[in-house]
Parts: structure tokens; sequence; C-alpha cells
């Protein structure tokens, strides 16, 4: 590489804009495959391809693989980066680790990690809190939730009724306040950037639907040092590569880990800084094992970012000009059937109420005017 070029990686995700975004904030090209091919991918990415028909099944190994090499040809990517899309699927990870250097955490970690028992296992012998879970159908499920295995974004988890099946699992159900530690981590150690608090935008399908995150939040010193001392006992158990974060239920008890994912997730648009791109972080952790040295100090921002879902069919017609505010904006003309993702809304204020407040207004407001344009 001359000293002209910039860095190039490849990346995937169900939706790619986040990764695409931070990287050009740290001065990387990104080549990046999702499902949506937007309008904000095409601006932040170098080079882009959108996969059809897959959302939200997941990528199917042969077609995507096809995309990123495409994508390649004539560039010299220093590997691959994947978001979400790839939690029930390490064999993926696997076909394309033939092709290019993984920046992150590697397949087998990440099939380890993503394994109901082992995840289980690992807490326990590390003396983590964590919820029971079992393969067979409880005696008292309303006490349970109903998980797939490697499922993300919240739409997967169903009630403890649900009938068994081979992908899934039942998790004790934990009452309580859903808190999310954003983590680096490299060679068994993580360095902690920060706290975001999650909410459910639930619909009569998915009762557990991923809604948004605001942050960072505070979070008390003693709940602040249990929380990271279970993930880097975590971590030391099971080495992690990058961008990871670990979700809490905080509730009347010590704090209860739910699970953990090894990959750039949804918070990028909350914790992401040009002064400190989370993709040059990730990247620092994989290529080089640098952790930063300090947790960011406190933010005179907070940040809320969510999804818009359609409660009804929507429309955007042609020449619609979408909110500054939004992100993940799909190309005019286009439709939406009820139960699914708009956009990302994403809101600023000085307070995590105000940001909340803000960003509800919002997504209430994409869904009326959208909702108008339909009628």
């Amino acid at each position: 590489m001359s000293p002209s070029q910039r860095p190039t990686i490849l990346a995937a995700a169900f939706s790619a804009r986040q990764i695409a975004a931070s990287a050009r904030l740290a001065g990387i090209d990104c080549l990046a495959v999702d499902f949506f091919g937007d309008l904000d991918l095409r601006v932040e990415a170098k080079k882009s391809a959108m996969l059809r028909g897959h959302y939200p099944d997941g990528f199917s190994g042969d077609e995507l693989v096809t995309k990123l090499e495409e994508l390649a040809k004539g560039e010299a990517p220093l590997g691959f980066v994947y978001g979400a899309g790839f939690e029930d699927r390490p064999e993926l990870i696997e076909a394309i680790a033939v092709r290019w250097p993984i920046l992150g955490t590697d397949p087998a970690t990440a099939r380890r990690l993503k394994q109901p028992e082992d995840f289980e296992a690992i807490c326990r012998e590390a003396g983590i809190a964590h919820p029971e879970i079992r393969r067979a159908p409880p005696a008292d499920p309303g006490n349970w939730l109903s998980k797939q295995v490697g499922g993300c974004g919240g739409s997967h988890v169903g009630r403890g009724d649900a009938p068994p099946a081979e992908n899934r699992y039942y998790q004790r159900f934990v009452a309580g306040e859903r808190i999310s530690l954003a983590f680096v981590a490299a060679g068994g150690r993580c360095a902690p950037l920060g706290h975001s608090r999650q909410w459910a935008d639930p619909s009569p399908a998915e009762p557990f639907r991923y809604g948004g995150a605001v942050g960072p939040v505070h979070v008390p010193d003693d709940l602040d040092k249990t929380m990271l001392a279970a993930v880097t006992a975590f971590v030391a158990a099971l080495p992690l590569t990058g961008l990871c974060s670990a979700d809490f239920v905080i509730g009347d008890g010590p704090p209860v880990l739910l699970e953990i994912n090894a990959r750039a997730g949804a918070t990028l648009d909350v914790f992401d800084d040009p002064a400190r791109p989370l993709i040059g972080l990730h990247l620092a952790a994989a290529l080089r094992g640098e952790l930063p040295e300090a947790r960011p100090g406190a933010a005179n921002t907070i940040r809320a970012s969510g999804l818009a879902w359609a409660d009804r069919p929507l429309a955007v017609p042609p020449g619609f000009s979408w909110p500054d505010w939004t992100r993940d904006r799909t190309i005019p003309p286009a439709g939406f059937a009820a139960g699914e993702p708009i956009c990302t809304v994403v809101a600023e204020a000085a307070s995590e109420a105000a940001a909340e407040s803000l960003f509800r207004a919002r997504t209430r407001q994409i869904t009326e005017v959208l909702g108008s344009m339909a009628a």
C-alpha cells in the first residue's frame, strides 16, 4: 500500500451503514454488503452491494462471498469486519476466513459464544450471575423466554410457552432494566467504552422486538464495577476480539449477564466519536492487540438511536426528502409492510430523558408522515 492510499476493509451486516460510517471517520475505506443498499450506505462506503430477499433470515454463504469478491476486485482489503447477521452461522465466517483475514472474533470463538450451554458454563465457572437455560419446555413457562440460538435484535425472542425446536432454547426471565456495556477486547483483556440503556418496541408477533438505546448513561459505581468484573472474567475465559457489547439486566440483585455480542452493534450511533472512531479502535485491537488506554470522559451530549417500525403499510413517494435525523434511508419510491423497519432515527440532547423523548417524538413523526402518504 502506497502512503497516499487509504486502508480498506470488507464488511457485511444486516445493515452495514454504521460500520462504513465509522470506518470513514477513521480514514478507512469500506467495501460493504448488506440487505438494504440504502442512500446512506452509498455515501459512507467506497463501494457497496445489496443482497435481496434474505432479511431477516440471514446471509446466503455463496452469494455473500461472491459479492465480497466483486467488491474486492482491484482493492487490497486488510480483512473482513462482520456485524449483525452472523451470530447463527459461524460456518459463514469460516468460509470468508479462507479468503480474507477476519478482523474481529474468530469463527471458533464466535461459535462457542453463541452456544447457550457454552455461554452458561463459562459464566458459571467464572462466577458471573446469569439466567438459567434449558432445552426442554419448562413447567412454569410464564417465568421463561424462548430464544433462537444465535438470534439478534429481539425479534427472535418469544414467550416461554413456545414449542421446542432444534435451534431454540429457553432462558429464565429476569425482571429489570436492560443496560449494555460496550467494550473493546484483545488478547484476553478488555477496555470499557460506556453504558447504554435499551428498550423494546413490541408488536403482537414480536413482544421483545428491538426498539432503541440511549447513552452514555450513568451507572452507579458498584454496579459499574460488577459489570466490568463480569466482562473481564468472561473475556479472560473466552478471548474475544474488537468491539463487543455485554447485555445485563439490572434488578433487585447483582447485574445479570444475558448475552455478549462480539461484533460492531447498534450502539455505534450512540458511542461513535470523530475524535476516536470505534472502527479505528476495533482494527487496533484486531490487527495489533491494542486497547484504548482510558474510558471516554463524561459526555456533554447524550444520544438516542433506534428503529422506526411500520405499524401499517407505508409509502415513500418519488422525490421524498428524508429528515436529517434519519439514517438508513430507503431510496424513493418505496413501500413498507406492517412490521418492517422504516429507518434508523437518531436524537441528541443534554440528558438521557430528553434524548429518549426526542427519539420517540421523531419515530412517531416519520410514521405519521409516511402513513399520510400511503392513505
